[in-house]
């Protein structure tokens, strides 16, 4: 089973372009022999995802963002 390097949605094989994050592949596709079924809410949209996933596919915000603004601010303090 292939999945999307950046929101572990299960692709096609030969996909350009992930149709659930409508990100371009440009990492190498993910492969594994399970579904992964462990869920988290985005921090910007609420909506429930792939633990693994780095990118909302509801939103597309890059969920790393989020933990280099938390780096950034601990830096400060």
């Amino acid at each position: 089973m292939k999945k999307c390097p950046y929101c572990f949605e299960v692709l096609k094989e030969g996909s350009q372009k992930c149709p659930f994050c409508d990100q371009f592949i440009i990492d190498d596709l993910i492969c594994v022999d399970y579904k992964s079924l462990e869920k988290k809410k985005c921090f910007f949209c609420g909506k429930r995802i792939l633990k693994e996933s780095r990118i909302c596919k509801h939103c597309h915000q890059w969920l790393d963002r989020v933990s280099d603004a938390s780096d950034t601010y601990d830096k400060i303090e």
